[in-house]
């Protein structure tokens, strides 16, 4: 949990801030979707979806804006080395079961739909920075801040917050909007993300700095 004696006071102001709802799709959430096949624990981010719903909703009362990142893999954008990912390991065996591949029911959103007003930003990487336009819709819409939801809280929230940092922006993970596979990956990757990156903050931070900021001056 966030440990700051003011947690408040590290919130940015939602004039300054963008939020990225990351991978929230059937393969990573759903209990038929192809990480839980493939023998990893995908509760957590079932348990997450009201809170992100939470989160969303408090979004878009503030005017904050907000993206929605899709991962897709195909024939198109995985690279061997990309393809070769996770051989000889025991936590992705893609050759035998493929992970949001395009156009399947796996790379389908998982519980949330976008709204009109809000970007579908497809990715084929780890990290929403990578080969996408999310830095120009950083620039674009103003914000230094990049709102962090989604899983999995140690590979793609972990590297979307290690590219926001070392592009300019400051990554900032509501921590009860993410997930990860186990606790000890989700709370090891937010302590790092915590130490080296940018902010984590709890849902009930950011609702309660964005009550009494957001009528404020940016």
């Amino acid at each position: 949990m966030t440990n700051a004696g003011n947690a408040t006071s590290a919130v940015p102001h939602p004039g300054r801030c963008l939020v990225a709802l990351v991978d929230f799709q059937n393969d990573f959430c759903h209990e038929q979707g192809a990480i839980a096949r493939l023998g990893q624990d995908t509760s957590g981010a079932r348990a997450a979806l009201p809170n992100i719903e939470r989160l969303l909703a408090l979004a878009r009362a503030a005017g904050v804006p907000r993206v929605h990142v899709h991962v897709v893999h195909s024939e198109w954008t995985d690279a061997p080395a990309w393809s070769a990912r996770g051989r000889g390991g025991e936590i992705l065996d893609i050759a035998r079961l493929p992970v949001v591949a395009r156009g399947s029911w796996g790379a389908e959103p998982y519980g949330i739909e976008p709204q009109d007003d809000e970007l579908v930003l497809v990715k084929h990487r780890y990290s929403a920075f990578a080969y996408t336009p999310l830095r120009l819709v950083m620039q674009a819409r103003g914000a230094s801040h990049l709102l962090l939801a989604g899983v999995q809280t140690n590979v793609c929230i972990h590297a979307t917050s290690r590219d926001a940092v070392q592009d300019g922006f400051v990554p900032v993970v509501v921590e009860d909007c993410v997930a990860a596979a186990t606790p000890l990956e989700h709370e090891t990757a937010l302590a790092d993300i915590r130490q080296r990156m940018g902010q984590v903050i709890s849902l009930s931070d950011l609702r309660a700095a964005w009550g009494a900021r957001a009528t404020s001056t940016v």
